[in-house]
């Protein structure tokens, strides 16, 4: 089976992985049970998920290699796997630019770190931003955290700011709407860039069911996607909705709320 393995290259030209040293053209077998991490000889799909674990820092080298014998698929989704027979057919290109570290990829993208600092790569190993953070988190619902000089902004895949304004903290999207904090207040924000309500709360939780849950002076509410609150009732405490119904806390006493604002008691 044809494969790509990363290993270190050392500077009298031997190549080495995992305490073991490697030579182009020879066939390699283990006599034993294949382990991931543990023991076998390791290798990935794809040229990229090798980029993972060897980081193209100057230091390391890929090449493609045969793989036979037993193999045993990684059940982490990054593309490795361990068999009992490699053979190091050829040196391939290493990636276009230099990174200390490469996060798994998602969507054909991957975090890598160079310096102390975040970019997004590309599986041809290019940055896809002339822009580099103090922190990048995985692209969700088409837009990435990134932080920088301690605040943080949401991403397009253009690399494009969502807002004029840098948060204390923010969350992921959920039903188009993500969770962001500034100044110990707490508002949400669309994918269109706008806070959805003039008020700013305590606390938020996520979106569920079309409705986030709002807390203001120890007290919970529900506000919907126009920014308009559910009810004029504040409770002591109001729970996610679920098929169209959620449970609110008043004085001990717990009730069933819909859509609509109407309540019964359980």
């Amino acid at each position: 089976m044809k494969a790509y393995k990363g290993f270190k290259k050392l500077e009298d030209g031997t190549l080495w992985c995992r305490d073991f040293q490697y030579e182009v053209g020879k066939t390699y077998k283990f006599e034993g049970e294949p382990v991931i991490c543990e023991q076998g000889f390791h290798a990935c799909h794809e040229p990229h998920q090798c980029w993972v674990h060897y980081p193209n820092n100057g230091e390391n080298v890929y090449y493609e290699v045969e793989c036979g014998g037993k193999i045993v698929e990684s059940d982490e989704g990054d593309g490795k796997f361990v068999c009992t027979e490699i053979t190091l057919v050829r040196e391939i290109p290493t990636p276009e630019n230099k990174f200390d570290w490469c996060s798994l990829f998602q969507d054909d993208r991957a975090i890598v770190k160079l310096n102390s600092k975040y970019n997004y790569m590309n599986i041809e190993g290019k940055y896809l931003f002339e822009q580099w953070w103090d922190s990048c988190l995985y692209f969700h619902d088409g837009y990435a955290m990134v932080k920088l000089n301690g605040k943080w902004n949401y991403i397009n895949s253009e690399g494009k700011y969502l807002s004029l304004l840098w948060f204390d903290d923010c969350w992921e999207f959920h039903n188009g709407y993500a969770r962001v904090c500034l100044n110990d207040k707490w508002n949400y924000i669309s994918t269109e860039g706008k806070c959805l309500s003039e008020q700013w709360f305590d606390y938020c939780r996520d979106f569920n069911e079309g409705y986030g849950i709002v807390k203001l002076n120890d007290k919970w509410n529900y506000i919907n996607t126009e920014g308009k609150l559910l009810s004029e009732q504040w409770w002591d405490y109001c729970w996610n909705f679920k098929d169209g119904y959620a449970i609110v806390r008043l004085n001990g006493e717990n009730y069933k709320i819909d859509k609509t604002g109407k309540i019964t008691q359980l």
